[in-house]
This record gives C-alpha cells, sequence and structure tokens, in this order.
C-alpha cells in the first residue's frame, strides 16, 4: 500500500493542477480555486479514517466536529440568543466528536467498505449538501468541491491498487483488489446502508445542472491554455 506521504502528495499535486485548470479556463475564482484545492487534498486521505488510530480518522471528526456545529448553528431561525446558539453549537460539536466518532469505530475496520468507491460517492455527496448550505455558494459551486473530495478519495483508492502490484515479477500482493471496490462480502450489512445512504444523499442534493454544465462542456477545456 502507498504510505500517507505519498497519498496526500500525490492528492494535492492533482487537486493542484484541476483546480488551476479551471481558473485557466475561467470557470473558477481564486478563492474556489483554493478550496477545490483543499476539498481534493483532504479526499486523498480519507480513505483511511476506517484506521481506529489514524491520523486521518482524528483530523477528520475534529473538522467535521467544527463545520457541521456551524452549519447547524448558522442555520436557525433568525431571532434566537447568543445563549441558544451557543449551546446548540456545543451539543452538535460534543455528539459528532464523541457519540458519531465512536459508532463510526465499532461500525468500521481497515480496508473494509469505507475504503471504496461507492464510499468516496458518498462523502462527496456528503460534501456537496454542507458546501450548499453555506451562503454565497452556488450548487454549482458545492458539486464542483463534491467532485474534488471524490477525485482525491479515488486516487488513494488507484495509488493503493498500484501499489498492490510487484512489478519486478508482475505478482500481486494480499491487499490487491481491496482498494478500487464497488462492495465487501465480509460486511454485506454494511454495503448496504452504505448504498441506501448515497442514495438518499443524491436526492437531498441540490440540482447538479450548473455544475454538469461546466464539466461536460467542450468549452470548458478548449478555453485552457497550458503554454504562453
Amino acid at each position: 500500500m502507498a504510505d500517507f506521504k505519498t497519498h496526500i502528495t500525490v492528492a494535492c499535486a492533482a487537486s493542484g493542477l484541476a483546480a488551476t485548470c479551471l481558473l485557466a479556463a475561467g470557470v473558477a475564482r481564486p478563492d474556489q480555486v483554493l478550496l477545490y484545492f483543499i476539498l481534493g487534498s483532504a479526499g486523498g486521505v480519507l480513505p483511511d479514517i476506517d484506521a481506529d488510530n489514524s491520523i486521518p480518522l482524528k483530523l477528520t471528526f475534529d473538522i467535521l466536529s467544527f463545520v457541521i456545529a456551524f452549519v447547524v448553528m448558522f442555520g436557525q431561525p433568525w431571532g434566537r440568543s447568543v445563549i441558544e446558539l451557543v449551546l446548540i453549537w456545543l451539543a452538535v460539536f460534543l455528539a459528532v466528536k464523541f457519540l458519531v466518532f465512536s459508532f463510526f469505530i465499532r461500525m468500521t475496520v481497515h480496508r473494509g467498505i469505507i475504503h471504496s468507491i461507492p464510499a468516496g460517492i458518498t462523502f462527496g455527496l456528503m460534501a456537496v449538501i454542507l458546501l450548499d448550505q453555506v451562503r454565497g455558494i452556488s450548487a454549482g459551486y458545492a458539486w464542483m468541491g463534491g467532485f474534488f473530495l471524490f477525485m482525491g478519495f479515488f486516487i488513494h483508492l488507484f495509488l493503493d491498487e498500484f501499489y498492490s502490484v510487484n512489478f519486478s515479477d508482475m505478482s500481486l500482493k494480499g491487499s490487491f483488489g481491496t482498494g478500487l471496490k464497488l462492495l465487501s462480502f465480509r460486511d454485506m450489512k454494511s454495503t448496504l446502508l452504505l448504498y441506501a445512504a448515497m442514495i438518499a444523499l443524491f436526492f437531498l442534493a441540490p440540482p447538479p445542472g450548473g455544475f454538469l454544465k461546466i464539466f461536460l462542456n467542450k468549452s470548458t477545456y478548449t478555453g485552457i491554455r497550458f503554454l504562453p
């Protein structure tokens, strides 16, 4: 398997290049490019959150605790007092950081269903929904952010499969097939729950029309100049 340094380096490089291309094509602003880069880089280490003592797991839940708490607090109706808003933020923060974290550890095993393509799609959809709740971020912007997170996630899975091949004698290591998978036969219950969550999140997400208009438009790519 590729190590942490390789995952983060390749994900950062790929996300930076892809975001720069969007900037060069004139379809993304500098602030959007920065967010895409961060999301793509984060996606590059996200599959390893199923390792109980991993750095990505702790960082992910620390960040999620803050982000989800603020999203819920900002979504409250106008007129609540400062004390009420602080209590809401604190309750959500503690629930994600400790209760959801503890549940996640009990429900996952390393390189299980979290380390799969549908998990990457699910995390990408979660990013879309969270970004869509932030004022000033359009649905197309949110979908592009979710795509970058999925792209970093997919790069991680691809690297693990790539490193599971011994090119000196063209043999396969024991980890081959555990990266780019669509399901886990060892844990079909979690697999079914993941697919159910993925489908539900897709219907909860905003329409992807704005994103598809950019992503599938030929002019997006013809507008990129790689040389002066």
